[in-house]
């Protein structure tokens, strides 16, 4: 079909080539043009995308890509994340993805985001371009469907989740090469080039790491495969198509086997082997009443950040319209397909809402995935397709159109109201509340925009008309986006994304093999969390972390984390606790921001212990809030109860047993109301406001009791709230010097302050096992095929082994012991290890359910470890 309305066909050869070069540089134009308005702020300011999973997951496994193909490697293994991951294996990274290849390898890690969102969005919009033209509409109507589905809907809502967004770009090629070969006319390419293609887009879609996604485009892709065959009788007589399409999808999936593979064992031993619990299953549903939203999208407010992006689905005004105008009066039967296709989605979105959709839970593969909202992808697509229809019919030729003064004062007075919607949006993005506001009443301007652009479309110059309706598209998108700009799709400088954390100097120094466990139970700013290293953060920036943020997690792992106790935590190898801290402070957040539940004492409670003998009792301590306390007053008392019954009160005075542990800042200097107590350690501080660096400081308090003493409960009472009086151990100590704990005494760890800032609080576990260590016959046994290390074991129990040299996928030992037993390296047994002792092959046995361990005879041995996951 022609591009042009017959009253404007060129009269020579030469007068259409220069329309037509004239109307494609146009159409580039306006494209750039596009781009830069909605990712100048990434293509030309500077900024970088760093919201959400973006900074908590993306680019710490992007930095772990680029270190590992500059070493010319594969990250099938990270020793980074949990007590070790295969990080090929969950998909997300998009290890085997070639795009990936490129934006990390190319560019800088944090502008190597920036061009793989970008890119992806570019691919979604020529893709989807190119599709609608494959369905015999315009240029124009096509450029309206690309940018309606690439910057608006499911597309837009998701610029964070990359692997999403990789996968989904490639939905319309699919689409665009099964109707290539499909259709028995098809002109361009010859059939063998379109059969690659589509083998190449699903071996792409694949490796671009999000199985769910991929799913529903296959599904999508397939049923409209279906339609071509059923309905339209594309391949009549002509099986050797359809035979074609079915092994372009069987050599793409072959071509990506590698990764398939890997997932696939990852997903059968991971939590979603068996299926998804049934509120886990239905999370994110799209309740009925939020079709609201599609009109105004913002109608319950900001969505920041109480809601979700996987929630949003607005596609803008003008393309609902259209859509209707299409299924109404567009002549093509595939109208039928898409709507159905769109229909199926919505439904299926609904989730929870959706009786039928609990059965579900019964279809292999589809019971292995959560969010319901995201069917709204098909939803989304059907969407876009009726309203390039609907576009199409409004412009197909005709008479020539009427060209009144009432026209022209509508188009200007509606292209007025699109521009200066676009110069509202700009000037309120970095105000998303207000430009929220402003989308209490926007909906209704832009309906009536909508309607004008309509009825301009049918009754007025085809070209002026379509470029309005081009204009209001991009203004109302643009609008939508902004708020998202703002909120969830967020830029931060780049030199701030780039600048390593405070916290990641400090560890970095100390750590060595060690891991460090953050606490999760709040979400707080994303500032704090990257000092905090919120999972997976700190896999970025070669740390290893105890926590996982993935959305697959070895059932092993997550049955250890389930019950981590004190004593699980040494075992695990975490040496670091590290708390976030919330501001503004007060009581409760205060108590949250120092409070260690792996060491933390009880208060106000008598704490019972096997009878001991104590000549001196050590308590170490510190206040905070406390600037104004004077000298002697009571904090908190020490009661010591002994076999006989009697009670020791042991105060812990302001000033000469405890004080503030911000002693030296500037500010508390200035009115500090107390001496400062014996200093029990000192480490790095930063806080106040404006923060500043200043040691911190617990303090030691000593007391003798009467001769012969034997001790046999402990109450810490507390004068002062919980918040502002933390005693952070209590040493019994003998008559021959010797030192008991405590927190030991009751099941706790000894944990120890090391560093604190106004975003982390450090707590260095003194209890910690070494990463690599030695059980003996007596501390060990097996059981069930299992190594069962004994109970109350301590670090110091343990017999030495030498890490020669810990690399992701290879770890070499040596152990010199002085009877048989195991050698158990504190990483998490997975399929695809294998392990010897002086280069003969030896069983990778299973140690406390989670850890990798061989056995070795008496004497000094090398035991080496080494990941092989494509072979059994």
């Amino acid at each position: 079909m022609t591009d042009l309305p017959h009253d404007t066909q060129p009269t020579s050869p030469w007068a259409g080539w220069r329309l037509v070069a004239g109307t494609r540089a146009l159409l580039v134009v306006g494209a750039l043009a596009v781009g830069a308005l909605f990712f100048g702020e990434v293509l030309l300011g500077g900024g970088v995308y760093y919201p959400g999973d973006a900074a908590r997951l993306y680019l710490a496994q992007r930095s772990v890509l680029k270190s590992t193909l500059a070493a010319g490697r594969l990250p099938w293994w990270t020793p980074d994340l949990g007590a070790g991951y295969p990080l090929l294996a969950e998909g997300e990274v998009g290890a085997l993805y070639p795009l990936n290849w490129i934006t990390v390898g190319l560019f800088a890690l944090a502008t190597g985001l920036n061009a793989s969102i970008v890119i992806h969005y570019a691919v979604t919009a020529c893709g989807a371009f190119l599709f609608l033209r494959s369905l015999q509409v315009r240029r124009g109507p096509a450029l309206f469907g690309a940018l309606t589905l690439s910057l608006g809907g499911f597309y837009i809502a998701h610029l964070s989740h990359l692997s999403i967004l990789h996968v989904a770009a490639w939905f319309p090629w699919l689409l665009l090469l099964t109707e290539g070969i499909l259709r028995p006319d098809a002109r361009g390419w010859p059939l063998r080039i379109r059969w690659a293609g589509l083998a190449l887009v699903v071996a792409l879609q694949f490796l671009a790491g999000h199985a769910q996604i991929s799913l529903l485009c296959l599904l999508f892709v397939g049923a409209y495969a279906l339609y071509l065959i059923a309905v339209e009788r594309r391949t009549r007589g002509r099986w050797e198509l359809w035979a074609a399409w079915c092994g372009a999808l069987l050599v793409g999936t072959a071509l990506a086997g590698p990764q398939l593979w890997a997932s696939a064992q990852l997903t059968a031993l991971s939590q979603r082997g068996g299926g998804l619990s049934g509120e886990f299953f239905t999370s994110y549903s799209f309740h009925p009443f939020l079709l609201a939203t599609l009109v105004a999208p913002f109608l319950r407010g900001n969505p920041y950040p109480n809601g979700s992006v996987e929630l949003m689905q607005y596609v803008g005004i003008l393309p609902l319209a259209l859509a209707g105008v299409g299924l109404l009066y567009s002549r093509q039967r595939a109208k039928w397909f898409f709507l159905a296709m769109a229909l199926v989605g919505l439904v299926l979105s609904f989730g929870r809402w959706n009786p039928l959709y609990a059965y579900l839970e019964r279809v292999p593969l589809l019971n292995l995935f959560r969010v319901p909202g995201r069917y709204f992808l098909w939803t989304d697509l059907g969407i876009v397709v009726l309203a390039t229809l609907g576009l199409a019919h409004l412009l197909r030729d005709g008479p020539p159109r009427a060209d009144t003064w009432v026209h022209w004062g509508l188009a200007g007075a509606a292209g007025t109201g699109a521009l200066l919607t676009i110069v509202l949006a700009h000037s309120l993005q970095a105000e998303p509340d207000r430009l929220v506001a402003v989308w209490s009443w926007l909906p209704f301007l832009l309906m009536v925009l909508s309607v004008a652009t309509v009825f301009l479309l049918r009754a007025w110059h085809q070209r002026p008309a379509l470029a309005l309706a081009l204009l209001l598209l991009v203004a109302d998108l643009y609008a939508y986006g902004a708020v998202l700009d703002g909120t969830f799709n967020a830029t931060w400088p780049a030199e701030t994304v780039t600048a390593e954390p405070l916290s990641v100097g400090f560890l970095r120094e100390r750590q060595g093999l060690e891991r460090l466990l953050t606490k999760e139970e709040i979400l707080p700013d994303l500032g704090v969390q990257r000092e905090a290293l919120y999972p997976s953060m700190a896999m970025g920036y070669g740390l290893p972390s105890a926590n996982i943020y993935m959305p697959v997690v070895p059932r092993t792992y997550q049955d250890y984390l389930a019950g981590l106790s004190p004593q699980r935590l040494n075992r695990l190898n975490v040496g670091y606790y590290l708390i976030p801290q919330l501001l503004p402070v007060d009581e409760a957040s205060e108590l949250y921001d120092v409070y260690n539940p792996f060491a933390a004492l009880p208060t106000d409670e008598w704490l019972e212990v096997e009878p001991l003998p104590v000549a001196r009792l050590v308590v170490e301590s510190y206040l905070s809030h406390s600037a104004d306390l004077p000298d002697g007053i009571l904090a908190a008392e020490v009661m010591v109860r002994d076999v006989a019954g009697n009670e020791y009160a042991l105060p812990l005075k302001v000033g000469l047993h405890t004080a503030e542990w911000a002693y030296e800042r500037s500010d508390v200097r200035e009115s500090i109301a107390h001496q400062r107590a014996p200093v029990a350690s000192e480490w790095p501080a930063r806080s106040g406001f404006p923060a500043e660096e200043h040691p911190g400081y617990t303090y030691r308090a000593t007391y003798a009791l009467p001769e012969g003493t034997w001790v046999k409960a402990v109450m810490l009472r507390r004068q002062r709230p919980e918040a502002y009086v933390r005693i952070e151990r209590v040493r019994f100590v003998d008559g021959a010097g010797r030192e008991t704990l405590l927190a030991h005494l009751v099941g706790l760890g000894d944990h120890e302050i090391v560093y604190r800032s106004e975003d982390v609080l450090i707590y260095r576990n003194c209890d910690v096992w070494p990463r690599a260590h030695l059980v003996g016959p007596e501390q060990a046994v097996m059981r069930n095929g299992q190594v069962r290390l004994a109970d109350g074991l301590t670090a110091a129990e343990l017999g030495a082994v030498t890490v020669d040299s810990y690399a992701p996928e290879r770890v070499l030992l040596r152990v010199d012991a002085e009877q048989a037993g195991y050698v158990v390296l504190a990483d998490q047994a997975y399929p695809g290890w294998r392990a010897s002792v002086d280069g003969l092959p030896v069983p990778v046995l299973l140690a406390d359910g989670l850890f990798r361990a061989v056995q070795v005879p008496a004497g000094a041995h090398t035991v080496a470890f080494w990941y092989r996951p494509l072979h059994r």
